[in-house]
């Protein structure tokens, strides 16, 4: 039985091991490598090292980085990045419902005002935790563009195509989603360090809450008791807990969860298999997590890599050998389905039979489906004959605003008229439009936003009075 579960493990890591999945840690301890294969008996570590050196002196490490990627044959293979949270930020921020419009530009131009260093030092990116009906609420991450620079370059040189960038919380959630099966949300992602720990509270598929805590001399498992207290305290509706580091027994942390009231998933837990026992989790585990961006999707698809500096991913080669095993498996798979093929063919049969006898099925069917075409038509030309003419709208709104003001959206409907667009005047545009004759209860229908060019940003909204019919 132990042989024929090899066989098969060997087999599906054959089938499906053509897109490898690597991924690379930045921490200021140096660079952790972890490269994945996916099978059909799940995923496993194919290689995995660590390559010492300080944050101030990684070029040191391009000549082994370049001579271990080469031994391990993944020249030109995409790559993840997770990088330190010591490196970088996680910050809430509420923002006013009417930036939903042009959101990535008014978080850029914004960014200043929550984070303590400007956009150009960063590489940033968000995810909507909550929209409102006057506020859309953020989580900002953004790492130093510093040293996530030089390490991508390092990675570049090695031959390898960077296409994401994420901080190690996140990687690490993905890989507890990934490999310890269904997890309940909300939960809470515990990195227990020697010295501290790192809080991430996971909401579906986003990062609701990160909270570092670093106390001298208090130990990480009571500072997990102590943050569990505080979000129980806080209303939070955790469901389960799920920890990794080298802070903390086994046994220790279940006994500060507490029996029974929260589900408690280790690192231990996952199913991994071909990790080296002497690897370190905290690092291992958020390189585990950037590799399984390489495998498919991951549930946390924060990139903080800008889309034009992402390196597209190509499908490789498909090899003969694997061409030849997945004919022999599709064989085989043919053979042991050949009665259920029997009854699909009988029932084809049955189905050609019945069309021969019963044509005039067929030509009902097509009298209604073309009452139904008519009837749809005869409705379209009545609510057009109902509805103002939008060609003489746009030719009075063209003569009517300046051309300082630019409009990327008008949705005109049988009483109402909404607009938004952006102009060096947005205030000068009410007497305009109420002049025409045709509008009336001329308004704004959110405040105006000005952006980084001072152009403002403004939505209208209007009621129609009536129109002559176009000629």
């Amino acid at each position: 039985m132990n042989l024929l579960h090899k066989w098969w493990s060997a087999v599906s890591l054959q089938l499906l091991a053509g897109a490898p999945g690597l991924g690379v840690y930045l921490s200021r301890e140096g660079l952790t490598l972890a490269h994945l294969e996916k099978g059909l008996s799940g995923v496993r570590v194919r290689h995995y090292l660590t390559l010492p050196g300080e944050l101030v002196k990684l070029e040191d490490l391009s000549l082994p980085l370049q001579e271990t990627i080469s031994l391990w044959g993944l020249q030109s293979c995409p790559v993840s990045l997770a990088v330190s949270h010591e490196l970088g930020f996680c910050q809430r921020a509420v923002l006013p419902r009417v930036a939903a419009e042009n959101l990535a530009q008014v978080v850029a131009y914004e960014l200043d005002r929550f984070l303590p260093l400007p956009a150009d030092l960063l590489y940033f990116d968000f995810q909507v935790l909550e929209e409102k009906d006057t506020e859309i609420h953020l989580m900002l991450m953004a790492l130093l563009r510093g040293p996530v620079e030089r390490c991508l370059t390092l990675l570049n040189q090695a031959g390898l195509r960077p296409v994401s960038v994420e901080l190690d919380p996140q990687a690490a959630a993905n890989a507890f989603v990934l490999l310890a099966g269904k997890v309940p949300s909300p939960w809470l992602l515990a990195h227990l360090e020697p010295e501290g720990a790192v809080f991430s509270v996971i909401n579906g598929r986003t990062i609701s809450a990160l909270t570092q805590a670093r106390v001298q001399g208090r130990d990480p498992v009571m500072l997990l008791q102590a943050h569990l207290a505080s979000l129980d305290q806080a209303g939070q509706d955790l469901k389960a807990v799920c920890w990794y580091g080298q802070g903390g027994p086994a046994d220790l942390v279940e006994a500060a969860v507490g029996p029974g009231e929260l589900e408690v998933i280790s690192h231990q837990k996952l199913s991994l298999e071909g990790l080296s026992p002497d690897a370190v989790w905290d690092a291992a585990l958020p390189a585990v997590g950037a590799a399984l961006r390489g495998l498919g999707k991951v549930p946390l698809k924060a990139n903080l890599l800008p889309e034009a500096d992402r390196a597209p991913v190509k499908l490789g080669g498909f090899p003969l050998s694997k061409l030849l095993l997945l004919t022999l498996f599709s064989l085989l798979f043919i053979w042991m389905g050949s009665a259920l093929i029997h009854k699909r063919v009988l029932l084809y049969q049955v189905n050609k039979e019945l069309a021969k006898i019963t044509p005039e099925v067929k030509q009902v069917e097509q009298l209604l489906e073309d009452s139904r075409d008519q009837v749809k038509k005869l409705q379209s030309f009545r609510r057009m004959e109902q509805t103002p003419d939008k060609l003489k709208i746009l030719k009075d709104l063209t003569t009517l605003i300046p051309a300082n003001t630019w409009l990327f959206n008008l949705r005109l409907s049988r009483q109402t008229l909404e607009m938004s667009g952006m102009s060096k005047s947005a205030s000068d545009l009410i007497p305009l439009l109420e002049k025409s004759g045709w509008l009336t209860k001329t308004e704004f229908a959110s405040p105006i936003v000005t952006d980084a060019s001072k152009l403002e940003h403004f939505k209208i909204k209007a009621e129609v009075k009536s129109l002559e019919p176009a000629s």
